[in-house]
């Protein structure tokens, strides 16, 4: 299962609430596009770092060391869209 619908039945589970297995398949089937449109864009929104999402990929990256505005945060970036992008392009 890709990223796009692993957030997508994440969203219908969580609008949904508790059902069995038979009864989330039904659910699925009907609003299921939806949902992935939903999760497709969520992700996208997701693309965009926010510098606390910086600040947070720096100091938890194993090369260690913090500074907002160094190299280590601009290839935390690019490794964040990197990662973004190969979700939407369902990899």
């Amino acid at each position: 299962m890709d990223m796009i619908e692993r957030v997508a039945k994440a969203m219908a589970e969580n609008d949904s609430g508790p059902m069995d297995s038979a009864l989330f398949a039904i659910h699925w089937r009907e609003f299921g596009e939806g949902y992935i449109n939903s999760a497709r864009a969520a992700i996208a929104a997701m693309r965009d770092c926010t510098p606390e999402m910086l600040d947070a990929g720096s100091a938890a990256h194993p090369a260690g060391g913090y500074t907002r505005g160094t190299l280590l945060n601009d290839i935390i970036e690019c490794e964040w869209v990197a990662m973004c992008d190969a979700a939407l392009e369902e990899k």
